[in-house]
């Protein structure tokens, strides 16, 4: 999201659990390579989709808070597409078309809704040993961003990142566009991505390095316990580069990627506790976005949104 938009609001509250919730919803759309993007292309699968995004987007209506709602293509890459059962259709498109249909049903004095056009990593987002080096990440995730940038998304949102070469490559397909972009990483306590590389460096080389630079930092997939960790850690090594983290989808676990990865039943925190505990990092470290990830329901950001709009008065 743009710094225009951040600037005039000073807490924007992002959806729930997507992946996950659809995918053990039992969806016989749901596509081994390209996920819940399949639930599109059925009439009926699509108003599950277009009815889970409805009951996050009515909370930000309720509390009259600005949401960002992402497009269901976080694994909808030109190389996945061509192995799933919707090879040849245009699914970024049409799912673009599909968020801005469920955003205008809203209406012109609704509050603020703006479309993440998301993308993920090339492999599995805790398995930094799949990502692809920069030159093939640029060439990788460039048809997607493409695709997107092309029909019209207000922002990036390039999610669960593992890998610091990855996300040079994703930074530099996106760059040429001219749309502004978040990078949202997988982290760990000490302040690292899952390859190792300390955050703080990512941020200070991608910045350095990019024709245009991503308008924000971002984390998701980890407990609101690791991320302040984490934060407080960068904080420490690199106050600068910490600044640049605004956002983040909080799991409601506290388990490690190697503890979460192939878990049979959802870990997770009650909805009160999960809207405490992340509603307190936009006042301890001043983070903007605030949107929940894997675990997360409906009655976690309801729980987050009222927090926040208590707190504030």
């Amino acid at each position: 999201m743009s710094q225009a938009f951040l600037d005039n609001f000073p807490v924007i509250l992002g959806e729930g659990s997507m992946y996950e919730r659809l995918r053990r919803g039992g969806s016989e759309a749901f596509d081994p390579e390209i996920a819940y993007a399949g639930m599109l292309y059925d009439e009926t699968e699509r108003e599950v989709l277009a009815a889970t995004h409805r009951e996050y987007l009515d909370i930000g209506q309720r509390y009259g808070l600005p949401m960002v709602a992402g497009t269901p293509t976080w694994r909808a890459s030109a190389s996945r597409i061509a192995k799933s059962a919707y090879a040849g259709r245009p699914i970024n498109a049409d799912a673009c078309c599909f968020m801005n249909e469920l955003r205008r049903a809203y209406g012109p004095k609704a509050a603020p809704i703006l479309i993440a056009g998301v993308t993920g990593p090339f492999g599995d987002g805790y398995k930094p040993e799949e990502a692809p080096d920069t030159e093939a990440a640029v060439e990788l995730h460039r048809p997607q961003i493409d695709a997107l940038a092309e029909v019209g998304v207000d922002f990036f949102k390039v999610q669960t990142l593992p890998s610091f070469a990855e996300a040079r490559g994703i930074a530099r397909a996106v760059a040429s566009t001219d749309v502004p972009y978040v990078l949202s990483f997988v982290i760990r306590r000490d302040g690292s991505l899952l390859d190792g590389t300390p955050l703080d460096l990512a941020i200070d080389r991608i910045d350095e390095e990019t024709r245009r630079p991503p308008a924000n930092y971002a984390v998701n997939c980890v407990h609101t316990s690791v991320f302040s960790a984490a934060y407080a850690a960068i904080h420490d090594r690199n106050a600068t580069a910490a600044k640049r983290i605004l956002g983040i989808d909080a799991n409601t676990s506290a388990k490690t990627p190697e503890e979460l990865d192939g878990l049979s039943e959802i870990d997770t925190e009650a909805p009160d506790d999960f809207g405490r505990n992340v509603a307190a990092l936009h006042e301890k470290f001043g983070i903007a976005y605030l949107g929940g990830c894997c675990g997360s329901s409906t009655e976690h950001i309801r729980a987050l949104a009222q927090q926040y709009s208590t707190a504030k008065g």
